[in-house]
């Protein structure tokens, strides 16, 4: 099954592809000979397909990591809808409904199961793991493993210690990772002499623009312009709701109808917005970044940045959502002086000083028991100590005491793990977010060719040529082209 030839028959047979894209074929054909491997694919390269594949042709079941319910419930959608047995468990699936899907799986009736990294820390969870029928063990969005990636989640350290009762291989998957974060994903996952295949963030049809605009006025009057000439899909993102919002009010009241897509709307809100994205003509969307993961439209011809994100990563994985069907797409972020500011701020408010966090640490030792599962609601907990702050101090709180280990989040379930934890890690990923910050303004000053930029942040050091597309490449060439008419215009005086 593992010759090329097969593999392709099976992928037209399974999944109506007629070939494999860049990076796919070598992972699948890895664990098919029950290899382990790290698979680094550029957002749109179809990373879903190098588990689906092999939940067709492998016996038993392949189990897949994944860190958002919203991508769990997709990629189930997805996959059931090319014909696999697909079910996930996760915080909010009611009792009954995860008693039903277990029994599936044991009983040998479920091809894919997705669940969150935390099941693995649910005591059910890990005496259910030895007797669950597992062929393949798959983790998306690995990069959450890496202190060093964009969107670090502690659960996801724990995975490798899953190779004790499941010896079977593992599978690493990401869109987003430079060598270093590589080598601490393969580190942490105890991938064992892993089957390596990394893509290009190379993305030729899309070109890279920064444009300098101060405040909101003269950001949102610059997406106007921008938007006026639009074809295709549109996706401008804004780092809060109420930006989202002001955003969408403007282009609204300058004839230009957007859709506004963030946490704050109804489930039902959220499903409408993505449904009329994906079927709609021209759709223009403003949203936070919770937008896009798993929404794959080919014909994104535009993706906007109100403000560059925190990350160069988090920058290349939304703004890659442009042009995935290899026609030209623009990547353009919008940037001020006081951006800087609002990142440190921002950074400041995402790692709280120590004082607070042994405060909390301690409400919750004296009110809840240790190692118990508990439901909290932290509104009730933002009202509390007034020292606390609101209850968003306090989500932030207990992700970053989740982070170093004191506890264990599931959602809205909590459990106290350790009540004297070391907050180094707290300080390291500090760390990690300044200089993540300092590589965005490094990317937005630059005076060079921003395709080179990107690919050197990933670690591509290769003598790539100039894009002569990005902002940075055509403003030398305007700038010689009217010098040269200037200087025609000198000559040909009399």
């Amino acid at each position: 099954m593992g010759d090329s030839l097969s593999l392709t028959v099976e992928l037209k047979r399974r999944l109506g592809h007629q070939a494999f894209r860049p990076g796919q074929e070598g992972l699948v054909r890895a664990v098919m000979e029950g290899r382990d491997a790290l698979g680094i694919l550029p957002t749109g390269g179809g990373k879903s397909v190098c588990f689906q594949l092999p939940a067709f042709l492998l016996s038993g079941m392949v189990l897949v990591v994944s860190p958002l319910i919203s991508l769990m419930e997709d990629q189930v959608w997805r996959a059931r809808k090319a014909g696999l047995r697909a079910d996930f468990l996760s915080s909010a699936t009611p009792p009954s409904q995860r008693a039903a899907v277990v029994a599936r799986a044991l009983a040998g009736d479920t091809d894919l199961l997705l669940v969150a990294p935390e099941r693995f820390l649910v005591t059910d969870f890990k005496t259910l793991l030895p007797r669950l029928p597992v062929s393949l063990l798959a983790v998306d969005e690995a990069h959450c493993v890496s202190q060093w990636g964009h969107d670090f989640r502690p659960a996801y350290l724990r995975i490798g210690e899953v190779r004790e009762v499941l010896p079977v291989p593992i599978l690493a998957l990401t869109a987003t990772a430079t060598p270093r974060v590589r080598r601490e994903v393969t580190t942490s996952l105890r991938l064992q002499d892993p089957a390596r295949v990394v893509g290009s963030f190379d993305r030729p049809n899309l070109s890279w623009e920064v444009r300098r605009a101060g405040d909101h006025g003269e950001k949102v009057r610059v997406a106007h312009s921008l938007l006026r000439a639009r074809t295709g899909a549109t996706i401008i993102y804004a780092s809060t709701r109420r930006t989202v919002e002001s955003v969408r009010r403007f282009l609204a009241s300058r004839g230009l109808p957007a859709l506004a897509y963030h946490a704050g709307l109804s489930p039902a809100g959220r499903t409408q917005v993505q449904k009329r994205f994906l079927e709609d003509g021209g759709p223009v969307v403003v949203a936070t970044n919770a937008f896009g993961m798993g929404i794959d439209r080919p014909d994104v011809r535009m993706v906007v940045h109100y403000q560059l994100p925190g990350s160069l990563e988090a920058y290349y994985q939304e703004a890659g959502r442009g042009g995935r069907d290899g026609e030209d797409a623009r990547c353009v972020a919008l940037w001020g002086p006081k951006d800087r500011r609002i990142h440190d701020a921002f950074a400041s408010h995402s790692y709280p000083g120590e004082p607070l966090l042994r405060a909390i640490l301690g409400w919750l030792v004296n009110n809840f028991p240790t190692e118990t599962p508990v439901e909290i609601d932290t509104r009730m907990m933002g009202r509390t100590p007034k020292s606390f702050g609101g209850e968003e101090d306090v989500r932030v709180a207990l992700r970053v005491l989740a982070q170093a280990g004191a506890l264990l989040l599931d959602g809205d379930v909590l459990t106290v793990l350790d009540p004297d934890p070391d907050f180094s890690p707290v300080r390291v990923l500090r760390k990690v977010s300044e200089s993540q910050i300092v590589a965005v303004e490094r990317y937005a000053r630059g005076p060079g060719c921003r395709r080179r930029a990107i690919l050197r942040y990933f670690g591509e050091t290769g003598s790539a040529p100039r894009c002569g597309r990005c902002d940075n490449c055509i403003r030398p060439f305007r700038r010689r082209v009217g010098e040269g008419i200037r200087q025609a215009l000198v000559f040909s005086r009399p």
